[in-house]
Parts: C-alpha cells; structure tokens; sequence
C-alpha cells in the first residue's frame, strides 16, 4: 500500500469550533514564503476564506501544502504531503507528521494570531480512494503501518488508532490517533520523530 498523498489535521486548540481570523494568517503564509520558514518549496498563497467548511487558507507547495482548515466545522492545521514516489510508508508518514509539527510550531509562535493546535491528537487523511479506499481493509492495512510511528510520538500503549467512520463511502479513509500520556509540545514531538 502506497497512497500518493497523505493529510495530518491538528485541531485548534482549545476550541476547533470557534471562529477563526483567517486574514492575518495570509500575509504570515505569504512571509514564510519568502524567509523558507517550513520545509519544502513553497510556492503561492490560496484563499478559499469564503468557502464555509472549506480549506480556508492554504500555503500551497510543490510537494507539501499547509493550510488552515475549517473543514466539518473544526478549525486546524491541515498539511497535505504529495510527491514521494518511491520512498517507503513510514518514511512518508513521519515526514509528514516532522513537517506538520514544524508548522504548527512556527504558528503557534507568532502571538498577534493567538493560533495553537492540540499535539495529543492527530487525523491522518488518505485521499487515494483506488489505493486505500474508505473499507474496513484498508484501515486494517493502514493502521498496521501508523501503528509504529504512532507509538514513536506518544509511547508504547499510550495512544488509540481509530478508523474515523462516515457513511459516505466517497470520503476518503481517515485515521484518528490519540495519545494519552503525557502532553508534549510539538518540539518534543518532533525530537522523538527525528530520534
């Protein structure tokens, strides 16, 4: 199994329900541009702010895109990996999650947005349908493969991976990871990617 792209969703914390100002964060994406502040090539800014439970804004690259999402009504930080034919899941899965986690390290940074995303939960993505479609299967499949990059961020028997149900099955297959040890920031978070 090897999807094409996978999405990490950090919730808004301490309420992904509540509204959030979405035009301070396109001249921040528009400045991380130009300083490289995240990984990977960063090209242009998209603004679907007018789109209700849409994209919201998105920082649009060649192989990552990050963006604050408001999609099912929940605020977060949605980085979508794409492009890395021929590298192996797991490799893929903890470089997305790396990236992520720098993201919402370097918002959460800048106090004029007051943005902050929940670091003991995640929701993985996998929006190629053909490859792992929203079945029973492919969740047992995925799961197999998160389970051990999961343990490495939140601790052995320390998180929850849940297949996230929908009864539209042109949805795409999504994961919920859940720790529930201790709440570490995404610094240490990553640090324990990297280890």
């Amino acid at each position: 199994m090897t999807p094409q792209r996978i999405a990490a969703k950090f919730l808004v914390e301490p309420d992904p329900a509540a509204a959030v100002a979405l035009e301070p964060v396109i001249g921040l994406f528009h400045r991380f541009i130009q300083e490289q502040s995240l990984p990977g090539l960063l090209l242009d800014v998209a603004d679907y702010a007018h789109v209700p439970d849409g994209p919201g804004v998105v920082l649009i690259g060649h192989d990552v895109d990050y963006g604050i999402d408001l999609s099912d009504g929940q605020a977060g930080l949605l980085v979508v990996r794409k492009r890395f034919a021929g590298q192996a899941f797991g490799e893929v899965l903890r470089d997305t999650l790396g990236r992520a986690l720098t993201a919402a390290q370097a918002i959460g940074q800048e106090s004029d947005l007051g943005l902050r995303f929940a670091s003991d939960a995640l929701t993985l993505h996998f929006f190629d349908r053909l490859v792992t479609p929203n079945s029973d299967e492919a969740f047992e499949s995925v799961r197999g493969e998160v389970e051990p990059v999961a343990e490495c961020l939140y601790g052995a028997a320390s998180y929850e991976i849940s297949r996230v149900r929908s009864e539209d099955r042109r949805k795409a297959l999504s994961l919920s990871i859940r720790g529930s040890g201790e709440i570490a920031p995404p610094s240490a978070l990553i640090e324990r990617l990297s280890a």
